[in-house]
């Protein structure tokens, strides 16, 4: 039907339901006021036709409005903001999100995963500056090449269109398919801005379209953290076209038909002989500050790391690389794998023998692939590649196994920190009731809302208490672990124990000596398998930053890190330890082994009591001069470090400082007085906002403000 034609429809369709009205108003009108009644009713109808018609053309470049039902934190705030600025309208119940006059685009460069990052970047500039995202077209082969422009689609040849603007408009970011006229546009590089948040939101607020090159790996670091929720939710909505999707579901019924249990595994191997250059390249980069060591680490030996990472071998494990580009070292990853008994199936083989797949261009076979990862019980990538990264943020998220070969930290964290560290503690019955469930909780706060790390607690005790209560309402993933070696320990532990004492009260039962060295059995917990660092610490630690692997530097501990005890010496304390997980879960059992074989009463002569002993003297090797860095093991009693992540109450706790400063006495003789002559009251101040029911800890504070503003000085 024609423009024309609609209009006439329209009219016709309302002067039907007006008919009764004109025959009432016949009977009582004069003749002349009822033609121009009808008159008027005709133009109603064609501007009505005609807006119809406008609203149509529009709609082939504007989402539906979609009313925001759900009570999501994340929709709320989108739908608060929207009303703040003025373009939300509210219908009832419903809120429609129209979008800001003032438009955003960017472009899309590199392979898939690169321009996936990019994607994602640019839809957190559009939330922050408050503007419509001009949907960008993909690149269908990211190689570069000086010689040939890069191949362009629209955005819904490589994802389902009407999913992600609908989901993004419910968000709280609006799009539309076309920029505004390239007169009023406003070209910027971010690369070139000195301060680009401010260059875009306040000196070029104003203009109604910016347009930005590739904003992959611009974007502050602290707006992917502010804006987490919208990320991992436009990963959801970034869903493959229907076209796509058909070849995904192929080649994954193709897969899961190969196993009795419907599952299937994914290698994403770098093995290609362009991968090894890049590697040779970026192993030299130093620009950074961080030594890059990881990129090909363990490719030769892959099967033994999947083997250490406890991924099955009974499920088809699908391997995904490129056979064009083979290498020697493809060859010696495939002997391996075939060592440990893994199901091999390679990619190539699988679409271009076993299945008749279409044609696609290099970046739709990256997608397809990607979603093939997404899809498997278990995915194994490499830390270094992108579209790993990328698989393993989307699939930690949402509790998903994912783990990577080749060791050292994940890159792409320093730029998008969305990647949860996980951290273990374990709390005991025998310290119900003390300082320590206060210590507790401030150390679980603090790692859970400033540091962001996946809490674990190792935990011995009743189920009904009000500390496992208040663990589970703060997120908190209970392990429930009985150890093999516990009473070999305690009989172990009760030779020598009145000599023993002297060096610590944990001697005294052999509940507490279980307690304190349950942390030897981390590395076999399977709740760890896919991880290649965890976080151990006391509960008397809290956070000042969030946790990131990629912030402790490298290399990374090859066994376990630990920092200095008070003085810059060896042996080293274990109140905080990194742990290196394959390499510490290979070796466990015959630590564990020489723990209890060494007759000492599990005191270790110059290495130091218990499992901190033990730890120093059977990984000397692996540790010994190689402590962490100090801001990950700030003592109180020590000079306040800014920098700190990790403060820790190694030694007096509030407690006591606030014995000291109150009754000049104190249990740790002069470290008492040399914390509140350093660091402590700074450290102290911090503190009580992560233990606010403490009363020890809001009277420390008091205290040490006024010890700091000159008004007091300690009895």
């Amino acid at each position: 039907m024609v423009a024309g034609d609609r209009r006439r429809a329209n009219g016709l369709h309302l002067a039907q339901y007006l008919r009764p009205v004109r025959r009432s108003l016949a009977a009582a009108t004069p003749r002349w006021l009822l033609v121009v009644l009808l008159f008027t009713v005709a133009l109603v109808g064609l501007h009505l036709g005609h807006f119809h018609s406008d609203a149509l053309s529009h709609a082939q470049f504007q989402p539906p409005q979609m009313p925001l039902r759900t009570t999501s934190g994340l929709v709320v705030a989108a739908r608060d903001r929207a009303m703040a600025f003025g373009t939300a309208v509210l219908q009832g119940s419903d809120v429609y999100y129209r979008g800001s006059s003032r438009t955003l685009s960017f472009d899309l460069r590199g392979g898939f995963a690169q321009q996936r990052v990019a994607l994602l970047s640019g839809i957190v500039l559009a939330l922050e500056l408050n503007r419509t995202m001009v949907l960008p077209s993909v690149v269908l082969d990211g190689t570069p090449s000086v010689n040939t422009s890069l191949a362009l689609a629209p955005f819904g040849e490589m994802f389902n269109l009407e999913h992600f603007v609908g989901h993004m408009q419910l968000l709280g970011v609006h799009t539309v398919r076309d920029p505004p006229h390239p007169s009023r546009t406003l070209d910027l590089s971010l690369s070139q801005l000195h301060d680009p948040m401010n260059a875009l939101g306040v000196t070029h607020a104003s203009r109604q379209h910016l347009r930005l090159d590739c904003p992959g790996l611009k974007v502050p670091a602290e707006l992917m953290v502010k804006h987490d929720q919208l990320l991992f939710a436009a990963m959801e909505a970034l869903r493959p076209s229907q076209r796509l999707l058909d070849v995904i579901h192929m080649v994954e019924g193709h897969l899961q038909g190969l196993s009795n249990t419907n599952t299937y595994n994914v290698l994403h191997l770098r093995a290609e002989e362009d991968w090894i250059a890049y590697c040779a390249l970026w192993e030299r980069r130093t620009a950074s500050g961080i030594v890059h060591d990881n990129c090909s680490n363990n490719t030769a030996t892959v099967g033994d790391q999947l083997q250490l990472h406890r991924v099955s071998s009974q499920v088809p494990l699908m391997l995904s690389v490129d056979l064009t580009r083979s290498s020697s070292l493809l060859r010696q990853a495939l002997s391996n794998l075939e060592a440990h008994s893994y199901k091999v199936l390679l990619r190539d083989e699988v679409w271009g023998h076993s299945l008749s797949l279409p044609a696609l261009a290099k970046e739709e076979v990256a997608l397809v692939d990607y979603y093939i990862a997404l899809g498997s019980r278990q995915f194994v990538g490499n830390s270094v590649s992108v579209s790993s990264a990328l698989l393993l943020m989307q699939r930690w998220h949402v509790g998903k196994f994912a783990t990577y070969y080749n060791g050292g930290n994940i890159p792409l964290e320093a730029f998008m920190p969305l990647y949860q560290m996980p951290w273990v503690f374990t709390y005991n019955d025998w310290s119900a009731g003390t300082e320590y469930d206060y210590m507790v909780k401030a150390a679980v706060t603090s790692g859970v809302e400033v540091a962001r790390m996946k809490p674990y607690c190792m935990y011995s005790g009743s189920t009904s208490s009000d500390m496992y209560q208040w663990f589970l309402s703060k997120g908190v993933a209970i392990i429930q672990h009985e150890p093999a070696w516990r009473d070999a320990l305690i009989e172990e532990g009760a030779r020598n124990k009145e000599q023993n004492l002297v060096h610590s009260h944990l001697y005294k039962t052999g509940g507490t000596l279980v307690g304190t060295f349950q942390r030897i059995d981390i590395p076999i917990l399977r709740q760890f398998d896919q991880y290649n660092y965890v976080l151990f610490t006391d509960c008397d630690v809290y956070f000042r930053q969030q946790m990131k692997l990629v912030d402790w530097g490298t290399p990374l501990p090859t066994a376990v890190g630990m920092g200095f005890e008070g003085q810059d010496v060896f042996p080293y304390n274990a109140g905080i330890m990194l742990l290196n997980m394959p390499f510490m879960r290979k070796t466990n059992k015959k630590f564990l082994d020489w723990i209890v074989s060494q007759k000492n009463g599990l005191y270790y002569p110059g290495y130091g009591p218990l499992d901190q002993g033990a730890f120093n003297q059977f990984y000397e090797d692996e540790i010994k001069g190689r402590p962490i860095h100090k801001n990950f093991n700030a003592m109180m009693f020590h000079q306040f470090r800014p920098g700190a992540r990790i403060v820790h109450m190694n030694g007096p706790k509030p407690n006591h400082y606030l014995q000291w400063l109150t009754s000049g006495t104190c249990a740790f003789r002069d470290m008492c007085e040399m914390g509140v002559n350093n660091g402590a009251c700074r450290y102290a101040i911090e503190y009580t906002r992560f233990a606010p029911d403490w009363n020890v800890a809001t009277t420390l504070r008091k205290l040490c403000g006024n010890l700091q503003a000159g008004i007091w000085h300690p009895g």
